[in-house]
């Protein structure tokens, strides 16, 4: 599963109907909202917050402050309007999430952000956008479609589906994604970041396709009760309110940010142009991305018996891969980021779309550690001195703190062959999305174990320096992650790995 921005899926000409909510059952639109006492989660509030502001310091205060995640896939079935206006209208009632917004005004002391709740029921219904010629023409129609969405404006997810043309949709297909065939569709959809993050752009792929399925075959099914992200959103108040300036977690981020003078650490390679562009006072550019797949299944499942042999995860060889090929790139013996991790604790929420993410600072020190298993080792225990931070909201801790800072250099790790129908992805063309991003300074690593193996997709600044960095960085962890492979079920070790292999 790649994560990458829509311009880089091939998208066919064709017909193209937007599916977006509404809700039914009530004539008088100025009660259709009401307010809802529980509190936003502390991550939901600063990015409604840090969005107003970005907002307000644009010429065009008509802008939308939000950035949107979203996934596309092939539906392996005839395109039934009532069918799937059906389907998505169940999967958009199992998750209150979607049924939920946030109201922001003014008072004396500043933004004042409520969330606004409704006992109403969403429908989802369809508009003909028509055919469109060609995929460019597609591609910009969505485009436009999601970059509107926003976590103060509901809805805050809407769906497309694109029918080609004829079974030669004429589109340059990747070699990882198949054709779409008689009888089959292209679904995308967008959503806000308030309301979905990566493991539930994940698990919509797997529960549309079989609401559908179910609605075709004439099976209708009744999705099971899963927790709701507001009622999470309480959970995560009550522990951020437990917080104080001698909590651990609050004296860990402070030490963690003051090496950096208060900010967080950056990418470890350089990423800015040189100093005449880089002292120009200019905006913040629009950043590059790129995606590959780095193991097969084959090669990952080596990895994985080898590092579970000296008692740790595949996780933990990935992290000291990346630590690895940052020693040997620039010298340094430590690499510092910022790592999402999940905050899905509690199994009620296994299954429910919102955003489930704490943040937890991770650094890597390798002084001294001359093979991969030694190096696997000092990764394990710093990855498990820091896990149980995520829990702890990060927007908590910078108000305890007064410190003002946001990540520059973030590595994700998501292990998602266990999603439920994740062993068809490949064969649907399935890809995760996201919004473009701007910033001078920013890499993103998301890490994503499948069934087909594993890919790395990134983003980070667009020029020439930290493009040269980041790919150069990438082709040094392929090196150093190809170390343990071929060692298959292997126990015994057969000698340490010497790191300088991968140089």
């Amino acid at each position: 599963m790649e994560f990458t921005e829509l311009a880089d899926y091939p998208l066919p000409a064709g017909e193209v109907t937007e599916w977006i909510p509404r809700l039914i059952g009530r004539e008088c639109a100025d009660r259709t909202w009401s307010d809802d006492p529980r509190p936003l989660s502390y991550l939901h509030e600063e990015y409604c917050t840090r969005g107003s502001i970005a907002r307000s310091a644009r010429s065009d205060d008509e802008g939308h402050p939000g950035s949107w995640l979203g996934a596309v896939f092939v539906v392996p079935h005839r395109h039934d309007r009532a069918a799937l206006g059906r389907a998505l209208t169940t999967w958009m009632r199992t998750h209150e999430v979607f049924r939920t917004t946030v109201e922001r005004s003014l008072d004396d002391d500043g933004p004042v952000l409520r969330r606004r709740g409704t006992d109403l029921d969403v429908e989802v219904t369809e508009t003909s956008v028509g055919t469109l010629s060609s995929g460019t023409e597609v591609h910009h129609h969505l485009l436009g479609r999601f970059e509107t969405l926003s976590p103060l404006h509901w809805p805050h997810c809407v769906l497309a589906t694109i029918t080609p043309a004829d079974a030669d949709t004429g589109a340059d297909h990747l070699d990882d994604l198949p054709e779409i065939g008689d009888d089959e569709f292209l679904l995308v959809f967008g959503a806000d970041h308030s309301v979905m993050d990566a493991y539930s752009m994940l698990l919509a792929i797997g529960e549309i396709q079989g609401l559908y399925a179910a609605e075709l075959a004439g099976t209708p099914k009744r999705p099971a009760e899963v927790g709701s992200h507001v009622d999470f959103s309480e959970q995560d108040r009550r522990r951020g309110e437990d917080l104080h300036d001698r909590h651990d977690a609050v004296r860990t981020w402070e030490a963690f940010l003051s090496r950096e003078g208060n900010r967080f650490p950056g990418f470890p390679l350089p990423v800015t142009d040189d100093p005449v562009t880089a002292c120009a006072p200019t905006r913040r550019r629009n950043q590059s991305g790129m995606s590959s797949w780095v193991l097969s299944a084959e090669q990952a499942d080596d990895i994985n018996r080898w590092a579970r042999a000296s008692g740790h995860s595949m996780q933990t060889a990935v992290m000291a891969a990346l630590a690895v090929a940052v020693r040997s790139l620039s010298g340094q013996e430590s690499i510092r980021f910022a790592m999402p991790m999940h905050t899905r604790s509690d199994t009620r929420y296994s299954s429910s779309i919102g955003w489930f993410v704490g943040v937890v600072p991770i650094e890597i020190d390798l002084a001294g550690a001359q093979t991969l298993e030694e190096c696997l080792a000092t990764t394990g225990a710093a990855i498990a001195d820091r896990k149980s931070l995520a829990q702890f909201p990060f927007p908590r801790v910078a108000e305890i703190t007064g410190i003002d800072a946001t990540p520059r250099f973030v590595v994700s790790y998501i292990d998602a062959r266990y999603v439920p129908e994740s062993s068809h992805w490949s064969r649907w063309g399935a890809r995760t999305l996201r919004g473009s991003a701007d910033s001078d300074d920013e890499v993103y690593l998301w890490i994503v174990r499948s069934p087909k193996g594993i890919s790395v997709s990134a983003r980070f600044p667009g020029n020439r320096v930290a493009t040269e960095s980041v790919h150069g960085f990438l082709h040094r962890l392929n090196a150093v992650l190809a170390l343990p492979v071929g060692r298959r079920a292997r126990h015994d070790t057969v000698g340490a790995t010497d790191v300088s292999a991968a140089g």
